[in-house]
């Protein structure tokens, strides 16, 4: 699989364009519309992807696990994309998500404020002082949502291999550009390797979705016989052998190794998952 991430700055390029590029590139788009696909697949409301899209969650999200459980939906869909196809992720932090698991060619779409301000005005026909307002609160927006799930910063062009400066390149440029540094596709045996830890990130998200169990610190191990290895805390014996039950009847799973510790507490932590 061939892996692309692009970060974005509103009116650095025009809505759509991306989609452009991917087609462009042979590769498959990982964006909002896609997301939201994946999402309603795992039983996820739109309305919920919306409320945490490439933001920062509220104080009341952050205090519970439903931030948490965002991280968790958006990093299996994506790693089930992954999967499927060479794809290109569009935003959402995808240079961060898949930092140490595959190789990827990771780049930064830039441009000077007002380029961008014109931009966005022309595109969705408001004025210049509202599309500032608009861009601004962009980039604050994406830059705590980089910072909140990942701890690292959006804008720094140390976490890109390419920070391109669209006000000049037009997206064919970009393509040429893009092309003969892609990475070349994985191997059956890296694929293997990929299946196990979707495997695992399907069996955290599956857990996650019981809220009763409370679960916190999760961490789900699979090898290629079929164990599966669970760690984490749970605020009782009860819900520890409830995750045990669960996990046991999902496919692929022959034996579960329970290693989950029961730690009582009244009020949930707020634990970013960039610190599991």
């Amino acid at each position: 699989m061939a892996v692309l991430t692009i970060a974005r700055e509103l009116g650095a390029i025009v809505r759509g364009e991306e989609l452009t590029l991917c087609n462009t590139l042979k590769l498959h788009c990982v964006s909002k519309a896609t997301l939201e696909k994946r999402f309603a697949e795992l039983g996820i409301e739109r309305d919920f992807l919306a409320k945490f899209d490439e933001c920062k969650p509220g104080i009341v999200s952050s205090m519970t696990n439903s931030a948490e459980y965002y991280w968790e939906t958006l990093r299996t869909a994506i790693l089930q994309e992954l999967l499927q196809d060479d794809i290109a992720v569009i935003g959402r932090g995808g240079n961060f998500l898949l930092s140490g698991m595959v190789e990827c060619l990771r780049v930064r779409l830039i441009a000077p404020e007002d380029f961008r301000i014109g931009q966005v005005a022309k595109e969705y026909s408001i004025s210049d002082h509202e599309a500032a307002k608009m861009v601004r609160q962009s980039d604050s927006a994406r830059e705590k949502f980089c910072d909140y799930y990942y701890g690292k910063s959006w804008r720094d062009p140390q976490n890109y291999d390419l920070v391109i400066n669209m006000e000049t390149i037009s997206m064919e440029e970009l393509a040429e550009l893009l092309y003969p540094l892609l990475p070349s596709t994985h191997s059956d045996t890296r694929k293997a390797e990929l299946q196990l830890v979707l495997q695992s990130q399907i069996i955290k998200h599956t857990l996650f979705a019981v809220k009763e169990l409370q679960l916190h610190f999760p961490e789900v191990v699979c090898d290629e016989s079929g164990t599966v290895t669970l760690r984490g805390t749970v605020p009782s014996a009860a819900a520890s052998r409830h995750a045990e039950e669960i996990v046991s009847k999902l496919p692929g799973v022959n034996a579960v190794n329970n290693e989950l510790t029961v730690v009582l507490r009244d009020v949930a932590n707020r634990i970013p998952p960039f610190m599991h």
